[in-house]
């Protein structure tokens, strides 16, 4: 919360050391609320409204304000969110920044994970603010999600260090000859470490043979005769497919692999390149999901329901962007449906 004082000035030219000191403690609350939720509908719901505080007009959704609101008032009792909705966005992006500060764990779908890759996926879609101060905070946000996503996944799949076998211990009662013995204790830590290894060379060689074969098994097709942002948006979300945790920077390396042309297009041009298409990627993910939070799966929701009225449709991006958002969208619906598989 160093920047907070900075930030603070989004809503206030001068504001008091009062200000500052009840807009921290908020922070602190709702960070530790937040972080402490478990449910991957609460989460994900959680991670679209705090996005939407920090981008568009900066107006939140009526349960973010409120619940902003409610905690802000024990340090500052006259406030209304109502009159002042750009504090929810601070603390609320304060209180995101908080929960990913930690260090990654070696399973990769912490809680901090999920707000991490959602916010990454639904910051980076929108369009950039013209308000300095309020972009600066934004980009703050959306900069430390996309540092902590990459640096999870690179951390998932670091290989175990296997430990030597522990002492076996055998014990036979005299009075029984009932045998014991410590057989588990002592090879637990070596067999866990090896089985962890053994899956992520397993993850690593199925996504390498898909690679090699350089065909679509979704839209059952070669991926040489799809036109080349198609072609890049089926790669990105065939990919997650074949991963156990969420995407690595290697992962996004190898489905830009064939990048050509890489032309800019908005989300309507893309969806009408994909054509018939879309509704064989469609059928691969979770599309429920992707309608109820298109801020997050802005690309999944369009393809699910071809709603492509969604903030930060109309902005033209690259066919290699699409492609990593489509890894990134994927692999984050892959995550929330199935969970971590086991390592």
């Amino acid at each position: 919360m160093d920047n907070l004082p900075v930030h603070m000035r989004i809503t206030s030219l001068a504001p008091t050391n009062d200000d500052v000191d009840a807009r921290r403690a908020t922070i602190t609350e709702l960070s530790e609320t937040w972080g402490k939720i478990t449910d991957i509908t609460e989460l994900l719901t959680k991670a679209d409204a705090i996005a939407n505080s920090l981008g568009g007009n900066g107006e939140p959704y009526e349960h973010l304000g409120m619940e902003v609101q409610e905690v802000l008032q024990k340090s500052a009792s006259a406030y209304l969110y109502a009159e002042r909705p750009l504090d929810v966005g601070v603390c609320a992006g304060m209180a995101a920044m908080s929960i990913m500060e930690g260090e990654p764990g070696s399973g990769g779908w912490q809680i901090a994970d999920v707000y991490s890759n959602a916010l990454w996926s639904a910051l980076a879609f929108q369009p950039a603010l013209g308000e300095d101060k309020r972009e600066k905070l934004r980009r703050e946000v959306l900069d430390r999600s996309r540092e902590r996503s990459r640096a999870s996944a690179d951390r998932a799949r670091d290989r175990s260090l296997v430990p030597d076998m522990g002492d076996l211990a055998i014990t036979v009662t005299a009075e029984t000859l009932k045998t014991t013995n410590t057989f588990k204790k002592a090879t637990s830590a070596t067999i866990d470490a090896l089985r962890r290894n053994a899956v992520l060379d397993r993850e690593e060689l199925d996504f390498l043979w898909w690679i090699q074969l350089n065909r679509s098994r979704l839209v059952q097709k070669p991926f040489g005769g799809m036109a080349e942002p198609a072609r890049l948006v089926a790669s990105g979300i065939e990919a997650a497919t074949h991963l156990r945790r969420l995407p690595a920077n290697l992962h996004f390396d190898l489905v830009l692999r064939s990048v050509d042309d890489d032309a800019e297009l908005d989300l309507k041009t893309l969806i009408e390149g994909i054509g018939d298409d879309k509704a064989l990627l469609a059928m691969s993910f979770n599309s429920t999901r992707a309608a109820v939070y298109p801020s997050v799966f802005p690309l999944l929701h369009v393809l699910a329901t071809g709603d492509v009225a969604v903030l930060g449709a109309q902005v033209k991006r690259k066919a290699s962007v699409w492609a990593g958002r489509a890894l990134l969208e994927a692999g984050l619906m892959r995550m929330c449906d199935n969970g971590a598989l086991r390592l």
